[in-house]
């Protein structure tokens, strides 16, 4: 059996963690750089708040409305999410973190076994552990899971494949909503006249497979009870992006450069803690994008630059030098920059590095990794940003222009001691 659990408005019920004066009011979370409204509670909902809404437009609204406002806090987000399923795997055999707030836990098929008591007992702990709301939605396959956790919602919390009228619940699940079904598929299944799950399920898997390719053909089997779309174990990543986009316009390369260091120190953390080493370095650079408000086409410059090293390393000087390197020659004076990224590439364990009678470069990595564990070390003991490249210190009080706007951002409350809450 596999339950899907998500939880609920998640980005504001981790605001609310700690503002328990916020509970049964208005909670909106915006995207970087206070953009656009990602996440809002139902009270918002309820004043006319919508997913996607520009901030700058609502600001005003929300205001006049009493709405509480919050940037993203992603590491309070991710610190809360692995405490989630921290407890869901106690209980299930396996799990699948599919996002940040949504999980799919594997049970085995007990016989005489209740699982709805079992899922309104999981539901129950997570709220008292945590403080988090979540719904489950309990299924034989992983796209009906995901369906009954969306009618869990409106249904207490909890809502079993085993326990409805099947055929009524697939007749009222608008296509759409289906998932692995986007928003071109939908389009077509119903001008092919097929607009709810019952007649997607009913489809042909020969015309399925024609139309929505393999995809499709397996979503089709899955509203069918049959399990196809199989358990997903997370991998080494194929490749490592760290990028922002940056508050204002940044016209100075110095201050670039400051940026870009940064993120490599990001990309290279991430790096070192799935043991690999990088080949490849690609630097991109850009203005605003054209769907941004302050794009001009006039002004617009775009540009990327790549090399390959001599040796896969983890390294951060040597990285971080071979990316200011090609940011330095992407540079054109008289552009404001909206956007920089470091993409590390040509990914492989650290043992397929050493060679055979190359007793110099193994002395050397020797070097470099224990300057790098210690550099590790001390920045886990005392905060990601103890230690640093010393790459454009001299702008170092004009950081912000590069950093993220987040004029809203909630203390790190629990992975920073400093932040914890004060009782008076």
């Amino acid at each position: 059996m596999i339950l899907h659990v998500d939880g609920n408005s998640f980005y504001c019920s981790c605001e609310r963690l700690f503002r328990p004066d916020l509970r049964n009011k208005p909670v909106i979370v915006l995207s970087n750089n206070d953009g656009i409204i990602i996440a809002l509670t139902d009270e918002a909902k309820a004043i006319g708040l919508k997913r996607g809404d520009a901030f700058f437009k609502k600001k005003k609204f929300c205001e006049e409305n009493g709405v509480c406002v919050f940037s993203s806090n992603y590491t309070l987000y991710a610190d809360i999410s692995y405490r989630l399923n921290s407890i869901y795997s106690v209980f299930a055999e396996k799990t699948e973190i599919y996002s940040i707030d949504e999980s799919f836990l594997f049970i085995p098929d007990f016989v005489n076994f209740n699982y709805s008591q079992f899922a309104l007992f999981l539901k129950n702990l997570i709220w008292k552990q945590l403080g988090i709301p979540v719904s489950v939605g309990i299924a034989p396959t992983k796209t009906l899971a995901k369906m009954c956790n969306k009618l869990a919602k409106n249904n207490g919390g909890v809502f079993n494949w085993y326990e409805c009228n099947q055929t009524d619940t697939l007749k009222n699940f608008s296509v759409d909503k289906v998932w692995n079904i986007g928003r071109a598929k939908a389009e077509f299944l119903k001008r092919s006249g097929i607009t709810n799950a019952l007649l997607l399920s009913q489809l042909s898997l020969d015309k399925a497979k024609k139309y929505m390719t393999i995809s499709g053909m397996k979503t089709v089997m899955e509203l069918n009870g049959k399990e196809c779309i199989e358990y997903i174990k997370r991998s080494e990543s194929q490749n490592i992006v760290s990028s922002r986009s940056f508050q204002k316009a940044v016209y100075d390369l110095e201050e670039i450069l400051e940026a870009v260091t940064c993120f490599c120190k990001n990309a290279v953390r991430k790096l070192r803690e799935e043991k690999q080493c990088c080949s490849s370095i690609y630097v991109t650079l850009s203005t605003a994008a054209p769907f941004e408000c302050d794009f001009n086409p006039e002004l617009h410059y775009f540009n990327g630059s790549g090399k390959r090293l001599e040796k896969a390393t983890s390294y951060l000087p040597e990285i971080t030098e071979e990316a200011c390197k090609l940011l330095t020659n992407i540079y054109r004076c008289g552009y404001g920059y909206r956007k920089a990224s470091v993409n590390l590439l040509g990914l492989q364990k650290e043992s397929q590095n050493l060679k055979l009678f190359e007793f110099e470069e193994e002395k050397k990595k020797e070097l470099y990794d224990a300057i790098m564990d210690s550099f590790d070390r001390v920045n886990s003991k005392f905060g990601k940003e103890s230690l640093s490249i010393a790459q454009g210190l001299k702008v170092r009080e004009e950081k912000e222009n590069w950093e993220l706007k987040r004029e809203f951002k909630s203390p790190d409350y629990t992975t920073d001691i400093k932040a914890f809450p004060e009782v008076l």
